[in-house]
């Protein structure tokens, strides 16, 4: 469904006491959305696995063609596959249309 597209990971928050908040954002591509558990399968792009916390929890922006959407949610699992990354990201709530977004978040 959302196969191809964009998506950009923001931490949200850090779920263990020691974890440290990290205010980047990571770019990605959906490769597979598993609407029977609501999993989104990303590829990490130009990025090491390892900047991904698997304790915090995580929004989703996808940018498709008619629509801008927000995910929230958890790193499931990382590994890498080949020579790509792969993110398991597990959405918790469903999907929010956010309105007056017109471009994905702004890539450095």
């Amino acid at each position: 469904m959302y196969e191809g597209f964009v998506a950009d990971l923001q931490m949200e928050r850090v779920i263990s006491a020691d974890g440290i908040f990290d205010e980047g954002t990571h770019h990605c591509r959906v490769l597979r959305y598993e609407e029977d558990g609501d999993y989104i399968r990303l590829q990490l792009e130009g990025e090491d696995l390892s900047v991904i916390s698997l304790d915090a929890k995580y929004r989703c922006y996808i940018k498709t063609k008619r629509e801008s959407l927000l995910c929230t949610g958890v790193i499931y699992k990382r590994f890498r596959s080949g020579d790509i990354n792969i993110i398991i990201f597990r959405i918790e709530n469903g999907f929010y249309h956010v309105p007056g977004i017109k471009k994905s978040v702004k890539r450095t």
